[in-house]
This record gives structure tokens, C-alpha cells and sequence, in this order.
């Protein structure tokens, strides 16, 4: 029952077809329903993330009691058929998608769902819930990685999400998709994904104002550290980053020995002011006391296009600590749940706005990659394209005929996504910031076929 609530993390409407389904005896029709994206840039790409966290919906609703359902239920609904038929539903259909990493581009197919009409049609809005916030962190961070341009990114955002398992699932999202390490403590427990961090002005300000301030509160943190292995990272702007950080972090670093015969990370941190003109200054004052290796780090609301400036500038950075861009990102994309097919007729949705037709059928993506370079597939699932050499299925079966299918299953580990992930990263970087307007997605012959055939439907309906 402590469970249940994720699943009941629902839009009303869901509910509201489903009795009506119920009432008309139309529970039993078979629907899929898929679930893509919209980028808000034509032919933008995005990385996808949480179809782990999506099939560990449905073993909440497998696995939690019919007792336990009605306790939910009851308090929701007064319709007693309605509630005895979802207390005692499990899911008995077929989910199919692509990996977590997966590269997708908009109206791919991510994710389907075939099952009977309530089933596929009450995991809704859980299922956007999951893979949108996931999906958009995890494309938000890529790009903010590929701006980097080889720099190191941390993740800082967790003060910013809403809420606990928003803040596990970004941490997931931004750890796939290539930061080198984040601040969570509870993500290192739960993930073994350890954390790092640094310090704040606060700390600064307890050994009190000026440059003997900041000398103190450095030397008490490097005496502490120095030998656990952690990164001796000094925050520099408190009070005068040139005048006095800076000054007092090198002296710091000569006062206890740590120069770059020092076996952990060491440098300082930048979190205000220009950070252009301040980087380049504060390098140049390391070297000149000797210190090549310390590191640089750059904060302060930076975002994928704020580095991309900083990199075109040549700021001296080592590594970019990012917050808000990963924990809040700007809406890029729209993830979408739309039917496909009920029972053996196929269905889409007809919009005047073209970004807005969806696709018809039972549909798997493929790619197809060819001299150093891809393009994808839609095609109808009774198509099979032949998995040669140079065309790869991207759709998975996860669970067919409500049974899971373990080792599927296992390819959503989290090392496993990132891997996947980096495994594709040579044609990620090809898609980033592409200036051509290369065609990424295909229909299939058969699919652009019975697409046309539907369109036809609403010259009639007029």
C-alpha cells in the first residue's frame, strides 16, 4: 500500500474514461498507445531516461493488494463496480521501448503500451509524469556537457528540484548523460554514485570578514581533508576575488605543502563577479606561483549557453558546476502518450498543426547507420526489418503478455545506461548544434502508406 500512491499520481480524466469504458463494456478492447516526443527545435535531439523507473510502475500495480487498492480507491470514487474492477486489475499487456541513453528525435516511438483499454489507458499521466522531467534532464545536461567542450560538469541542482525523488531521478538523468560527479549525498548512498563538494560563502564568513578570514577558513578545510581523499577546492569570491581569494588560497596551498606533486584534485572555485576576465587573471596567478595543476572551477547560474560563451572566450576553466540548468531546464520538449490502434484498426490524431499528427499503428524504430553517420526508421512492427549489420532495432520488449522480461530488464541498470549512452556519443556530438538539415527520421513505405490512408479520413469528415 505505500506504493499505490505513484500509481494514483494521475490526471482525473483517465479515471473518468476508464468507468465510462467500464459502463459500456469496452474494457476487454485492445489499445497501444505510444509514447514520443516534440522537441521545441526542429530536428533537436533528446536523450532519454526513467523507462526503469516506468516499469516499476507497473510492479506497483501488480504487486500491491486488492485490499490495499480499495483503501486508495474508496476514498476517490463512489462507483463500487468501478473500484472492485481497478482493485483486482493487474497488468496483463505488452510494454516495449528503447534503452535509457537512447538518442531519439521527435514523433520517434520511446515507449508503447498495448494492453487492455483501462490498463493502457490509466498509466497515462504516471508515465509522462516519470519520463519527462527524466527524459529533459537528461538532455539538458547532454548538450550542457557537449558545450563544454571536454571540461569536467558537476551537478549542483538539488536545492532547486521539487522534492526528493525529483532530486534522485535529475542526479540519475545528469550522471547518464555525462557529468562527472553531483553534490547528493542520498544519490551516493542509494546509487553509489559518490558526491563531491566544495564549500560555501557561509563558511567563509564564520572565521569572520577579509582576507585573514579567508586564509583561515582555507587552511582549517585543507588541514581536515588533505588526507580523505576529498578535493581541495577553494571558494574565492567571498569577500575580493583578486585582492584577497586568490591571494589567500595560494598561500594556503604553500603553507600546508599542496602543489601539484599533491595526489588528490586541488584548485579553486569562482561563484561571482566576470568569470572570464576573473578566470584568466586567477590562472595566470597560479602558474605564476607554481601551481599548473590546480584547478579551476567555474558556478554562478551557468547554462549551456553562458559556457559556450565562456569557451569561445577562452576562459580558464577546468570544470563548470551546474544547478538551475539541469534542476529547473527550460521546457525543450513535450513528451506525449497518444493511441495508435484499438483493436485491429489503426488509429492517429489529425491536427492542421503537422507537428501535431501523431502516428498510426504498432510501430518499432530502427537505426540505420551508414558511411559514419545514421538515420532512423519508423516502421510497422509486422514489417521486421532485417537487424543487419547496418540497421539496428532500438525497440525492446520489456514485458509481453503482463510477465517481465528479466534480462531486458536488466539493461536499464543505471552503469549499464550510462555506458549505452557513452557508447553513442560520437554520433550525440554529431546531432549537437547541427547547422544541416539532415532527415534523421524515416517512415517506412508501409507506415507513410497507411498514414496517407488515414489523412484521408478527415477530407471525409468534412
Amino acid at each position: 500500500m505505500e506504493k499505490f500512491f505513484k500509481f494514483l499520481n494521475s490526471d482525473r480524466y483517465q479515471y473518468t474514461e476508464s468507468e465510462i469504458y467500464l459502463k459500456n463494456n469496452m474494457q476487454n478492447k485492445i489499445a497501444a498507445f505510444d509514447v514520443f516526443l516534440r522537441t521545441k527545435k526542429e530536428n533537436d535531439y533528446a536523450v532519454v531516461y526513467g523507462i526503469s523507473d516506468v516499469l516499476g510502475l507497473i510492479e506497483i500495480l501488480n504487486e500491491t493488494s486488492c485490499e490495499d487498492k480499495k483503501k486508495y480507491l474508496s476514498k476517490i470514487f463512489d462507483n463500487a463496480d468501478f473500484i472492485e474492477y481497478i482493485a483486482n486489475m493487474k497488468f496483463t499487456g505488452t510494454i516495449k521501448g528503447v534503452r535509457d541513453g537512447e538518442i531519439v528525435f521527435s514523433n520517434e516511438p520511446i515507449l508503447t503500451v498495448t494492453a487492455p483499454l483501462i490498463q493502457g489507458k490509466i498509466i497515462e499521466t504516471p508515465i509522462l509524469n516519470i519520463l519527462h522531467y527524466q527524459t529533459l534532464a537528461a538532455t539538458v545536461t547532454s548538450k550542457i556537457v557537449l558545450a563544454a567542450e571536454g571540461r569536467g560538469v558537476l551537478s549542483f541542482g538539488t536545492r532547486r528540484t521539487a522534492g526528493f525523488e525529483a532530486a534522485m531521478t535529475m542526479t540519475k538523468a545528469s550522471y547518464v548523460a555525462g557529468c562527472i560527479s553531483h553534490s547528493n549525498l542520498a544519490a551516493e548512498y542509494f546509487y553509489d554514485l559518490k558526491s563531491t563538494g566544495t564549500m560555501t560563502h557561509g563558511f567563509i564568513q564564520t572565521f569572520g570578514m577579509g582576507e585573514n578570514a579567508e586564509y583561515k577558513a582555507f587552511d582549517a578545510f585543507i588541514k581536515m581533508y588533505r588526507n580523505k581523499n576529498q578535493a581541495l577546492i577553494m571558494l574565492i569570491d567571498t569577500y575580493n576575488t583578486l585582492e584577497s581569494g586568490i591571494i589567500s588560497a595560494v598561500r594556503a596551498f604553500k603553507d600546508n605543502g599542496i602543489n601539484d606533486e599533491y595526489e588528490g584534485m586541488y584548485g579553486i572555485r569562482i561563484d561571482s563577479g566576470n568569470l572570464e576576465k576573473l578566470s584568466k587573471e586567477c590562472r595566470r596567478i597560479l602558474d605564476k606561483n607554481g601551481l599548473y595543476k590546480a584547478k579551476i572551477v567555474l558556478t554562478s547560474g551557468l547554462d549551456e549557453k553562458k559556457i559556450r560563451t565562456l569557451i569561445k572566450n577562452n576562459a580558464k576553466v577546468d570544470i563548470f558546476g551546474v544547478g538551475d540548468a539541469i534542476a529547473l531546464p527550460e521546457r525543450a520538449i513535450s513528451t506525449v502518450y497518444k493511441m495508435a490502434k484499438i483493436n485491429e484498426n489503426n488509429v492517429m490524431k489529425i491536427s492542421d498543426e503537422s507537428g501535431k499528427t501523431s502516428l498510426p499503428g504498432n510501430k518499432d524504430l530502427y537505426r540505420v547507420y551508414k558511411n559514419n553517420d545514421f538515420y532512423d526508421v519508423i516502421a510497422l512492427e509486422d514489417e521486421k526489418l532485417e537487424d543487419t549489420g547496418n540497421i539496428k532495432k532500438l525497440t525492446i520488449d520489456y514485458i509481453s503478455d503482463g510477465e517481465k522480461i528479466v534480462e531486458n530488464y536488466e539493461l536499464l541498470d543505471l552503469k549499464k545506461a550510462k555506458e549505452y549512452y557513452d557508447s553513442n556519443l560520437s554520433f550525440v556530438k554529431k546531432v549537437y548544434g547541427e547547422k544541416l538539415k539532415v532527415k534523421r527520421v524515416k517512415l517506412s513505405e508501409k507506415l507513410e502508406n497507411l498514414k496517407r490512408e488515414l489523412l484521408k479520413t478527415k477530407k471525409i469528415c468534412k
